[in-house]
């Protein structure tokens, strides 16, 4: 099956949840101030309890964090848990099948942010799509003036299924095959990229031949007053502009760990670009497999 044929089944799949909302990818607070607190509405906040009950949070609101969703492999290597774990984990969030689901994270880390992107993903992944995140967080929220409350209400257990739409995702050996046919596009700050630094958990310097750069860390923004950092959502990323690229063109996603993929697949989806698949084991699984990585030049994206 061809990837743009994969995707015109993506389409189809996607279409099949139904909900009595539809949310925007990236919501705006207003919107949510509209419709809080009515019927088939879900809000999930990524941070931690203690911040979640001490420091407020959106009315109905329930609680996650990144880790919640990722585990080690066998490898080492971080990814996401299988299908029926997933499923397990959102209906204990009360998520039913119907719900629009509206995803913020409070902003005192970038691993809330990035813990709110993935859960994005994983939701398309799961083949419910009527998800969208809060445009900038609990920052936009609090500056927007949104209801703020600080009890947790009871929990029921949702019905939530998956239809899961395995191809939104690419494994490593299969993403060594294609590459060559297909633009790459690489999370990590641009100096990993390079080849000139790395974070301590990768264990080889370089990138995958052939591909391009589009840091996540490009679209993070901090408020130097409340210390909360937030991502700033741009109509096309700097990257697809400046190479053009069609909307229709087939990309694929890698990063470190997955969670930056992630973010790329909610800028490039919001703008429009559908045809995604996430490299979820990255290149922590790549540099295990010591597949091919250069490192001697920097290669250019315009």
């Amino acid at each position: 099956m061809k990837f743009k044929t994969i995707c015109i089944f993506l389409l189809l799949q996607f279409s099949l949840t139904v909900s009595a909302h539809t949310v925007p990818i990236i919501v705006k607070s207003d919107w949510l101030k509209q419709h809080l607190g009515e019927k088939n509405l879900s809000i999930i906040e990524v941070s931690d309890s203690v911040d979640f009950t001490f420091n407020g949070h959106i009315p109905g609101s329930v609680v996650t964090n990144k880790s919640d969703w990722r585990f080690a492999d066998s490898d080492g290597s971080l990814v996401h848990y299988p299908v029926d774990t997933l499923v397990k984990k959102i209906r204990q969030l009360g998520i039913n099948q119907g719900d629009a689901v509206v995803i913020y994270y409070k902003g005192n880390n970038t691993d809330e942010v990035l813990g709110a992107v993935y859960l994005f993903w994983l939701f398309h992944y799961l083949g419910h799509t009527n998800v969208g995140v809060l445009d900038k967080g609990w920052y936009g929220w609090i500056h927007s003036k949104g209801q703020v409350e600080n009890n947790e209400g009871n929990i029921k257990v949702g019905n939530f299924n998956a239809r899961p739409i395995k191809a939104l995702e690419i494994g490593t050996r299969e993403l060594n095959k294609i590459r060559k046919n297909y633009l790459l596009v690489d999370g990590r700050p641009r100096t990993h990229y390079q080849g000139l630094t790395k974070f301590d958990a990768n264990p080889r310097y370089g990138r995958i031949p052939g591909a391009v750069s589009q840091p996540w860390q490009d679209y993070m923004r901090k408020d130097e007053k409340s210390g909360l950092v937030y991502a700033e959502t741009p109509k096309i990323p700097a990257m697809l502009a400046r190479k053009r690229v069609d909307a229709d063109t087939p990309i694929l996603l890698t990063c470190l760990g997955g969670t930056g993929s992630a973010f790329n697949y909610l800028m490039f989806y919001q703008a429009g670009y559908h045809n995604l698949r996430v490299h979820d084991a990255a290149m922590r699984r790549w540099n295990i497999l010591k597949l091919p990585l250069i490192k001697t030049s920097v290669h250019r994206t315009n």
